[in-house]
C-alpha cells in the first residue's frame, strides 16, 4: 500500500469551506474557468476535508453527451485508477490560485482521457442504485482491516483492492441487521468504475465495512437528461444474471414488509 499525504480535516482553519458564501464563490470561480462547451451540472462536498467534486457535461458535435468529474482538493485522491480530473490547491481561500490550477489541470488531453459516456446498462444500474436506496438498501465492501483503519491515508486501488473485497447488499442504517453477500464480478467492476467517477461516495462503518452510497446530487440531473430504459430489469438480467436481480427485488420486498 502506498502512503499518502496526511489529509487535512475540515475544522479550525478550514471550517469556512462549509459556508454558503464560500461555496458560491467556489462555484462561480469554477464556472468562469471552464473551457467553452463544458457545462457545470452538479456539485458534491466531502464532509471531513476541504475537497469538492463537480459534475461537468460535454456535448459532442454529434449531439452525444459525455460527462466529466472534476475534483478540487488540498490533497491527492486516495483512489488509484479513478476517472477524474484532479485540481490541487494549497490554500482553499485563494481563488486566483484555484483559477490558475484549473487552467493547468483541465486540459483537452486530460478531459479526453477522463470523460465518460453512460450506456443503457449504466443507466439501468444507476436506476437500480437509487431504487435500492429508496428502500434503505445500499452496497458495502469489506476492506482489509489495515486499509479500513487507515481511513483514506493509504492508496486504495479500484482495479485490485476494490475487486478483491467482499461485496454485500445491506441495510443502509444497520449493517448488523441485514448484510447479504453478492458475488458478481462484472457488477463489482461496474461499482468500482462508478465510485471512481464519484457517482457513488463512501462512508466507513464498523467491522472494516465501507458503505457505497449513490451521489444523488449527480444521479438526479443525469437521469433527468438521460431516460432510464423501460426494460432496465431485462438489461440487468442479461448482464449479471437472474439471481442478481432477484436478490435485490427480494430484499426490497422484505424491507416493504417490515415497514
Amino acid at each position: 500500500m502506498t502512503a499518502l499525504a496526511k489529509l487535512r480535516p475540515n475544522n479550525g482553519k478550514y471550517q469556512f469551506t462549509m459556508d454558503d458564501a464560500y461555496r458560491q464563490r467556489l462555484q462561480q470561480t469554477i464556472i468562469a474557468t471552464l473551457p467553452a462547451g463544458v457545462e457545470l451540472v452538479a456539485s458534491n462536498y466531502a464532509r471531513s476535508t476541504a475537497s469538492s467534486y463537480w459534475l461537468l457535461k460535454i456535448v459532442a458535435e454529434n449531439g452525444q453527451m459525455n460527462w466529466l468529474t472534476l475534483r478540487v482538493a488540498t490533497h491527492e485522491l486516495w483512489l488509484a485508477h479513478a476517472q477524474q480530473v484532479e485540481v490541487l490547491w494549497d490554500d482553499p481561500g485563494d481563488f486566483d490560485e484555484l483559477t490558475a490550477a484549473i487552467k493547468v489541470s483541465l486540459t483537452r488531453p486530460a478531459m479526453q482521457a477522463n470523460q465518460f459516456r453512460l450506456s443503457q446498462l449504466d443507466l439501468a444500474l444507476l436506476h437500480l442504485l437509487r431504487t435500492l436506496e429508496q428502500h434503505k438498501l445500499i452496497w458495502f465492501i469489506r476492506m482489509a482491516p489495515a486499509m479500513a483503519a487507515a481511513h483514506k491515508a493509504v492508496s486504495f486501488d479500484l482495479k485490485t483492492d476494490f475487486l478483491a473485497a467482499q461485496l454485500y447488499l445491506g441495510d443502509r442504517n444497520n449493517a448488523n441487521n441485514l448484510l447479504v453477500p453478492v458475488a458478481v464480478p462484472n457488477f463489482q467492476q461496474r461499482l468500482a468504475t462508478f465510485y471512481g467517477r464519484n457517482l457513488l461516495f463512501s462512508q466507513f462503518t464498523k467491522h472494516s465495512l465501507m458503505k457505497l452510497l449513490p451521489t444523488n446530487q449527480w444521479l438526479q440531473p443525469i437521469l433527468r437528461e438521460l431516460a432510464v430504459p423501460t426494460d432496465w430489469q431485462r438489461l440487468l438480467v442479461a448482464a449479471f444474471g437472474e439471481d442478481f436481480v432477484q436478490t435485490g427485488l427480494k430484499l426490497m420486498d422484505q424491507k416493504n414488509d417490515r415497514n
